[in-house]
């Protein structure tokens, strides 16, 4: 395949979802991830409302989709790899939330329309994205 940037983007994609298909379950227990100053914060500042429709970008092991959850009506819970997003279904749902859809799904080009969400998270994540001409 020719050396371009879309290939290469295409790669490192590839490669991002193979690192956390293989890392998934250690995300859901991480201690950093699953707590933090920052996680508090962003619950505070949110402006939530029970009526809200809300998108959790690249959830990794879905603590700030956990965090939300009760604040508002729904939260997308979306992530790049599968097998990361299948870990942080299981983590939620053990965890008691029933408000969660979850969706595969490229932080850089988001399926979709705009508007449909109230409010959108993204913790932890930015840097793990080759380009981000969407966010």
């Amino acid at each position: 395949m020719p050396d371009t940037p879309q290939h290469n983007h295409d790669e490192q994609k590839s490669q991002v979802q193979d690192y956390f298909s293989r890392t998934a379950e250690s995300y859901v227990s991480s201690f950093s991830h699953k707590s933090g100053d920052d996680l508090q914060r962003l619950v505070e500042l949110g402006e939530w409302d029970k009526g809200q429709q809300a998108l959790d970008i690249a959830t990794g092991g879905g603590h700030t989709a956990l965090a939300i959850a009760p604040y508002v009506a729904q939260v997308t819970v979306s992530d790049l790899t599968p097998r990361m997003l299948e870990k942080a279904r299981e983590y939620l749902i053990a965890q008691g939330v029933t408000n969660a859809h979850y969706v595969v799904a490229d932080a850089e080009h988001l399926p979709f329309a705009a508007e449909t969400f109230d409010r959108v998270t993204c913790r932890i994540a930015a840097h793990h994205f080759p380009t981000s001409p969407g966010l």
